[in-house]
């Protein structure tokens, strides 16, 4: 090798190093700045700065190389949190939706999406994501953080709001079936066969339909650990409720009193409480 294609073959590796290196330095730069945002966010989280905390969680994974990784995945974890929190449903359905995507069908995931859905007011979206949730912790059972029991309710909600009423029913009576249904469930059960019996014109139909609702209501007490849990306190006003619809008033009497003995006497207790001791 003459001695101008030794120094040609030199100032070749030269730059191929010089790029290296600088390739070398320009990634070891981006990781520790999304590393950086990651942390940022986090300790906005911690302090309640739910917005300030997607805006940097975003960063961060706009600031990775585009490949998903374990980085990015955990990232998008915290973002949809974040937008959870911050009361932007539909941007963390979005974000689990993602999520579903690029890492792999999770109850948590498909669970977490259901509920951000149903308080979007996407009821179709989070009436699928829940059945499929569902299938899915049937394959893998105990799988999750976030259970069936903690969106159940609000899935349900969501379909009756739309009008989905069959398909709502349907997800309690299969809670009820497979023993996940808690207070919230019951109670709503209830209240729904008020509704129902309200627009009954068959007097002996409409007893029969109260009568189911009061045995609901009965099951929300019963299935409550806390008895000042919202549901079971609500329960407990809603079966007076029944009782005076009936007419059967010295027992919704008896009733609202129990009710003021365990809760105090809020205003729509007593007002019925009143209203009962003219009866």
């Amino acid at each position: 090798m003459d001695r101008k294609t030794g120094r040609r073959c030199c100032f070749v590796c030269w730059c191929v190093l010089v790029f290296c290196v600088l390739a070398f330095t320009g990634c070891s730069s981006k990781g520790k700045e999304r590393e950086e945002l990651r942390m940022a966010g986090i300790a906005k989280m911690d302090a309640g700065d739910y917005a300030g905390a997607a805006a940097d969680f975003e960063a961060a994974i706009q600031a990775s190389t585009g490949r998903v990784g374990d980085f990015e995945i955990d990232v998008l974890n915290y973002r949809a949190e974040a937008e959870y929190k911050l009361g932007d449903y539909a941007a963390a359905a979005h974000t689990y939706d993602v999520l579903l995507e690029v890492d792999k069908a999770q109850v948590d995931y498909l669970y977490r999406a259901a509920s951000a859905k149903a308080l979007a007011g996407d009821a179709q979206g989070a009436l699928d994501a829940y059945l499929e949730g569902v299938e899915l912790e049937k394959k893998k059972p105990g799988e999750g953080n976030f259970g069936r029991k903690e969106v159940l309710t609000a899935v349900g909600e969501a379909c009756m709001d739309a009008g989905l009423i069959q398909e709502a029913e349907s997800l309690y009576a299969e809670a009820v079936k497979d023993g996940v249904a808690g207070p919230e469930v019951f109670n709503e059960m209830g209240l729904r066969l008020i509704e129902s019996a309200k627009a009954m014109e068959d007097a002996e139909l409409q007893n029969a339909e109260f009568e189911r609702a009061i045995e609901y209501f009965r099951q929300a007490a019963a299935a409550g650990s806390d008895k000042s849990a919202p549901a079971v306190q609500a329960a407990r006003f809603n079966e007076g409720v029944v009782y005076e619809l009936q007419r059967r008033y010295a027992r919704a009497l008896e009733t609202f009193e129990a009710y003021v003995a365990d809760y105090g006497a809020d205003e729509a207790a007593q007002k019925e409480i009143l209203f009962l001791q003219t009866r």
